[in-house]
């Protein structure tokens, strides 16, 4: 009597027959599900000040109130991160954000592999032995770029960082594919449209990918351009894409014309817009960096390149713009130009964490890990066919799966085992505990006058954690800017003196005093500059302001 097939043969089954008929999608979800489940595991549980998640407060405190967080605005995230966070039942705020990082950061890992496997099968099938080991190659870094430092670290915190990577990644295979088509002899509108939807689109959350795409774009559009420039310049299409991508950014205007609690230079106006999309506030961080940190800016950042894909990924990665030089000329010289305009605009950026920037070099840099793996494995190919030894011609078929496993097991288990520790912090909690802590200490309708770090997390506990406790949360660093101040009067009006001369130290000093014997007033440290102006006694991990 035969017997029905049980579904749970059925489920053991399908795997393998997935793997079988598809494998491209099926190595793209597992590359998916891996890294989703390394980063979700070692994600911050909410709050966090780690892996330089300190704009996270300020980022979430826009999303919920449908407000402008700072300079670019990042309107696609916002609005992305936002709208992820309504669909998910469980977890506070803070922790749905760092889940809409860890999902981003993980969806970026295959579609590097895409890219990098489109990439090696330009080559000449000489170059290649077939498809199987440009398949093995991509795989294997694609899963090394998912436990590199810098991508997993951002993919655990809410920050723009890796949608940025999912952005640019999808970026890179589409245009691999446009050129494809190109030199095919077709014109691949279609998506050369799409290229500058996403564009526009990935440019509202952070504008490092312009480093990618110019390049890039320049790649696709040379061989057009040779063949009929008026032609390209007729075409209506990919501008109105772009365009059509860039007009995210009327998020910040309609936005701000409803007066949210966090509204960064008011950008209704002509000039806050301005303002605001041109990031005039950090303008001057680009090469402001003074002519004696060079040096040790420029040893971190090659220290920093070493540890993402591991020694022997560095070593592949030059071997493997090398051997794209001599095969792929043009791409070679494109991903060159991304990589080191990348690489200058991180060094030279006067800020503490610009080398975050260098995510997009990273994924530029993997594909040429990708190629030099590949190199390697076909070099050691040719060598054991050619060898005379009885032995080793008897083994050479167990070279290359030899080879392409100990890379498999070798490059992602050492970046995994070596940046585990700095990376995970799925039990941080320090961020959390200091907000909380803060708003139990200074009570109902207090006032607290914040420096630096805790500013923007103090945000998020006033305008989303905690908003029944109406504590007025005010940033020092922006006082001496007229839009704050204006801003500051109508959200705290009983709080905030309506008449004050003169700048920053005047009207930190008068608030304390309007504030003084109606609602308590306090810092976030002693040793900040204003601290000298009060009188203060400690109330961990505040201090208030006695007179």
């Amino acid at each position: 009597m035969s017997r029905e097939p049980s579904v749970s043969s059925e489920r053991v089954t399908y795997l393998p027959k997935l793997v079988r008929q598809r494998p491209v999608l099926a190595a793209s979800l597992i590359l998916f599900a891996l890294a989703f489940a390394l980063y979700a595991a070692t994600m911050a549980p909410g709050l966090t000040w780690e892996n330089e998640g300190g704009d996270g407060g300020d980022f979430l405190a826009a999303a919920h109130t449908w407000g402008v967080p700072h300079p670019t605005g990042y309107p696609t995230y916002i609005v992305l991160m936002r709208s992820f966070s309504e669909l998910i039942w469980f977890g506070d705020e803070a922790s749905r954000a760092n889940l809409f990082s860890a999902l981003t950061g993980a969806a970026a890992v295959p579609f590097f592999f895409l890219a990098s496997r489109k990439l090696l099968l330009r080559l000449p099938v000489t170059d290649t032995r077939g498809r199987q080991l440009p398949f093995a190659a991509a795989f294997i870094t694609a899963l090394t770029f998912a436990t590199s430092n810098l991508h997993w670290s951002q993919s655990t915190i809410t920050e723009v960082y890796a949608l940025n990577a999912l952005f640019v990644s999808v970026f890179t295979w589409l245009a691999l594919i446009a050129r494809s088509k190109i030199e095919r002899g077709e014109s691949a509108l279609g998506i050369r449209v799409g290229l500058g939807l996403l564009l526009g689109i990935s440019f509202g959350n952070h504008v490092t990918v312009s480093f990618v795409a110019v390049p890039l774009g320049i790649w696709i559009y040379w061989p057009l351009i040779r063949l009929n420039a008026k032609a390209v310049l007729r075409e209506w299409q990919p501008v109105a894409a772009l365009i059509a991508g860039l007009s995210i950014y009327i998020y910040a205007p309609i936005a701000s014309a409803q007066d949210p609690a966090l509204n960064w230079f008011f950008p209704d106006s002509f000039s806050g817009f301005r303002s605001m999309a041109s990031a005039s506030l950090y303008q001057s961080y680009v090469f402001g960096l003074a002519p004696d940190a060079y040096v040790d800016r420029i040893v971190s950042a090659f220290d920093i390149a070493l540890t993402q894909f591991t020694a022997l990924g560095a070593i592949l990665g030059i071997a493997g713009v090398m051997f794209l030089w001599g095969r792929l000329n043009s791409f070679a010289i494109a991903s060159i130009g991304s990589f080191a305009a990348l690489v200058i605009y991180s060094i030279a950026y006067n800020s503490f964490d610009s080398y975050v920037f260098l995510i997009p070099a990273f994924i530029m840099f993997g594909l040429w890990v990708s190629a030099g793996l590949l190199n390697l494995a076909v070099s050691l190919a040719a060598l054991a066919d050619k060898a005379n030894g009885n032995l080793i011609i008897r083994n050479r078929h167990r070279v290359l799966p030899a080879v392409m496993a100990a890379a498999l097991i070798g490059m992602p288990l050492w970046s995994l085992a070596f940046n585990y520790s700095g990376v995970d912090i799925s039990d941080d909690t320090e961020a959390s505990d200091y907000v909380t802590s803060a708003f139990e200490a200074a009570g109902q309708g207090a006032v607290i006058i914040a420096e630096d770090i805790p500013t923007f997390s103090l945000w998020y506990q006033s305008l989303v954690a905690e908003p029944e406790q109406d504590v007025a949360v005010i940033a020092t660093f922006l006082m001496g800017f007229d839009w704050y101040w204006e801003h500051i009067k109508r959200q705290f009006p009983e709080r905030v003196p309506q008449e004050v001369q003169g700048g920053a130290v005047m009207r930190i000093r008068a608030i304390a005093a309007h504030n003084l014997g109606l609602n308590p007033v306090y810092l976030t440290s002693d040793e900040d500059v204003h601290a000298v102006l009060f009188d203060l006694t400690e109330e961990e991990p505040l201090w208030r302001v006695d007179g």
